[in-house]
């Protein structure tokens, strides 16, 4: 973990600083005399050489200091604190929602794999992955939020203030999400439960008069699940970007719009705490992924 987010942030440092122009012409202005942007790089620090600069970054970093933000005057970590929690919240949603529309969609296409709504799924899933969510938002905006005025196109509710306003901000952000989400899983968890049925176990359960959907969820699904837990693990990162990139279209107050900022105002330090920590938290993700094959699975706590 330590060695992935030190490769990550790594990275990302030398690739900020390999862009044309500086923070000090963000700030003053292209228009800025010369002598004024030399002196306040000078003032911030950004005229010493790079390996200078990246020593003095990291060094703070491994104490716990991210720096300051020139955009947000204040501390990176304190400006992450603020706005992290409508991004967090809506990809834990996400996650959330996800596995509970994915498992019975998966679970009807293998108890029923020639019905018209189990092809009528595969067909829609395949055709779901296709689709790029930025594309899939500004549809969903132009529809329900533009022509028909049912939902908000932009903004934000703490869900602890008005929850049925949060829902209704974050339908279309939320709908984005599972449009890729959804489909993935019920195609990992269809092939996973397809080759579970060809086990003994799922035999011998039929033999002795269990239900259809007994062996399906009680038998078949905890086996099944664990290759998708893995995906559901593996795509966190994908899903977080997803969100970040959804923030600045529907312009939630999160570390999508706070990265945008930070972008365009070339706050090299916010940039950097941001991908630090988005880092961080689905590597977390995974290792919770990782232990929770030992809850699900016997045979890993056995070390079989």
């Amino acid at each position: 973990m330590v060695i992935t987010v030190f490769i990550v942030a790594s990275a990302m440092f030398f690739l900020l600083h390999a862009i044309p122009g500086s923070p000090a012409i963000a700030i003053l202005g292209t228009n800025a005399p010369l002598e004024s942007i030399e002196q306040l790089n000078r003032q911030l620090g950004f005229d010493r050489p790079v390996w200078d600069q990246y020593g003095s970054w990291l060094w703070n970093a491994l104490h716990g200091d991210l720096g300051f933000s020139l955009s947000q005057s204040r501390g990176v970590g304190s400006a992450i604190a603020d706005f992290m929690v409508p991004t967090l919240l809506i990809a834990a949603l996400a996650m959330v929602l996800s596995v509970l529309l994915a498992v019975p969609l998966a679970v009807h296409t293998v108890s029923h794999p020639n019905s018209l709504l189990s092809r009528l799924l595969l067909f829609v899933s395949s055709a779901l992955l296709a689709v790029p969510g930025f594309w899939l938002a500004l549809v969903l905006v132009l529809v329900f939020a533009v022509r028909i005025n049912a939902f908000p196109v932009s903004g934000y509710v703490n869900p602890t203030e008005d929850f049925g306003s949060f829902a209704h901000h974050v339908f279309l952000p939320l709908v984005v999400l599972l449009a890729y989400q959804v489909p993935l899983l019920v195609l990992t968890l269809r092939e996973s439960l397809a080759g579970e049925l060809l086990n003994a176990y799922a035999r011998t359960a039929r033999a002795k008069g269990a239900a259809e959907r007994e062996v399906m969820y009680r038998h078949l699904l905890p086996n099944g699940f664990l290759p998708t837990l893995t995906v559901l693990g593996s795509n966190f990162g994908h899903m977080l970007g997803g969100v970040i990139i959804l923030e600045t279209i529907f312009s939630i107050p999160g570390l999508g719009y706070l990265l945008s900022s930070a972008i365009g105002s070339r706050d090299y330090n916010l940039v950097l705490g941001i991908t630090v920590f988005t880092v961080v938290i689905t590597i977390l993700v995974n290792l919770t992924v990782d232990l929770l094959y030992a809850v699900l699975d016997p045979r890993v706590r056995s070390g079989r």
